[in-house]
């Protein structure tokens, strides 16, 4: 009876142990996810504020935040300030879970 309550202690730690390095490594990954979810949606906003540049290069009236897939939860932002060399940055904010990344591009006039 001792050796069976012993093997029975024994096994629920390995049981319980294996659960809690499955949970570690199932957050671990989501928040991977989202990591990388940030990032993709900065870089839809730089695309965003492309299109419009190359639309009328005078635009500046930056992107509000977009919700993107629209119930998702995720977003992005730009604004843009010009330097006025011809030159116009892009500030690009992505914002997934609890991750928020940002890109800060320049762009040139072509001509």
């Amino acid at each position: 009876m001792l050796i069976a309550l012993f093997a029975m202690t024994l096994v629920s730690s390995l049981v319980v142990g294996l659960l809690e390095s499955e949970r570690i490594r199932f957050m671990a990954l989501r928040n991977s996810v989202q990591w990388d979810e940030a990032r993709y949606l900065a870089e839809a906003g730089v695309h965003a504020a492309i299109m419009n540049l190359e639309s009328d290069f005078q635009w500046r009236t930056g992107v509000q935040t977009t919700e993107f897939p629209p119930g998702s939860g995720r977003t992005y932002s730009v604004t843009l300030s010009d330097n006025g060399n011809g030159t116009v940055d892009v500030h690009s904010e992505g914002r997934s879970g609890s991750f928020s990344r940002y890109l800060d591009v320049t762009i040139k006039q072509g001509g």
